[in-house]
């Protein structure tokens, strides 16, 4: 049963917020979490962990308590905190694993099912193309939160190069034809549209 949980962090020492993390998740030998800082908001940071149990976070957030973790940041306040699951994904329980940014689009959907259905069409006819050019897609569905209908795709980038081009023209520059069809029927069911752009701090793995 994978599950994640993601947080948007306000920090008032984005370093000192950054390093403590770190540091902490060496300590405790953690490969499930990923960092990445906003490319617009240098003090926002996007914080995932993936956890394959219930009792395995349980524990994380224990020693999470038991360091003084979130006290330690330096200040700051979470923006977001949601519970996700993951649905399609061109590259499962490795895409964050290497990527240098983290593209983040999506918001409330007025037929979360359906946008799934259509997102794993376009993974089939474009997945592989897309990570062959270095970007990994995931899809995550909210478990939980206010509002609960949303779903975001994750673009997972390894190069410089290839995120300017992604930041500058969109995916959609990367997507053929067939898949760009079906990406203009998924994109008026988000009746909200939210877009972040994160270097990576931390990868999983």
């Amino acid at each position: 049963m994978t599950f994640g949980i993601v947080r948007l962090y306000r920090a008032s020492d984005p370093q000192k917020a950054a390093d403590v993390t770190n540091n902490h998740l060496d300590k405790h030998n953690r490969k499930n979490a990923y960092i990445g800082k906003s490319i617009t908001r240098p003090n926002v940071f996007i914080l995932a962990s993936r956890y394959e149990s219930l009792s395995q976070k349980q524990e994380e957030e224990e020693e999470n308590r038991n360091a003084n973790l979130v006290g330690n940041l330096g200040g700051g306040e979470f923006l977001n905190i949601t519970l996700i699951k993951p649905v399609n994904s061109t590259n499962p329980g490795k895409a964050l694993n290497s990527n240098s940014y983290l593209s983040v689009f999506g918001g409330e959907n007025s037929d979360v099912r359906k946008t799934v259905e259509l997102s794993k069409k376009i993974n089939e006819i474009d997945g592989q193309s897309l990570l062959d050019k270095g970007i990994a897609t995931i899809q995550t569905v909210a478990i939980t939160g206010i509002p609960m209908n949303t779903t975001f795709i994750w673009h997972a980038i390894e190069t410089h190069e290839t995120a300017e081009k992604v930041l500058v023209d969109g995916i959609t520059e990367f997507h053929s034809e067939d898949g760009l069809k079906i990406i203009r029927e998924a994109i008026p069911l988000w009746t909200t549209k939210n877009r972040g752009f994160f270097q990576t701090v931390r990868n999983m793995g």
